[in-house]
């Protein structure tokens, strides 16, 4: 079996769903810190959790802080974000909004695993 060296997390956890997102994060940083090359993406609801995390209060801020200063949080979907009204959120904690136009402004998941990449959708 081939292991691969490429991951794309995909965080879509609601609000309610706060282990779900935290565990994307957590393990999109093991990954990387093992040498793994990894992309982390905010999507669906889930465009709302850069504001929730980057907040000092929040219990996993640094686990947020600790992602986005690796440099693995690569952004948030563009057409999500304008759908849950998070754009601006998603900016202000540092995420990059992320769309493609072939797709209608979503994530470009295709691309992704064209490239190699292996998928993770929390």
């Amino acid at each position: 079996m081939t292991i691969p060296n490429k991951f794309v997390i995909i965080i879509q956890a609601n609000q309610q769903d706060v282990g779900k997102a935290v565990h994307g994060l957590l393990y999109g940083y093991e990954l990387h810190e093992e040498g793994f090359e990894v992309d982390i993406l905010f999507d669906s609801a889930g465009t709302a959790w850069p504001n929730e995390f980057s907040k000092a209060e929040h219990p996993f801020n640094a686990v947020y802080k600790q992602a986005m200063k690796s440099g693995i949080v690569k952004g948030g979907c563009q057409a999500c974000s304008g759908f849950f009204d998070t754009a601006d959120e998603m900016q202000e904690a540092g995420v990059p909004l992320v769309g493609n136009e072939n797709t209608g402004g979503h994530l470009p998941f295709a691309q992704y695993i064209k490239d190699g990449y292996f998928p993770i959708v929390l």
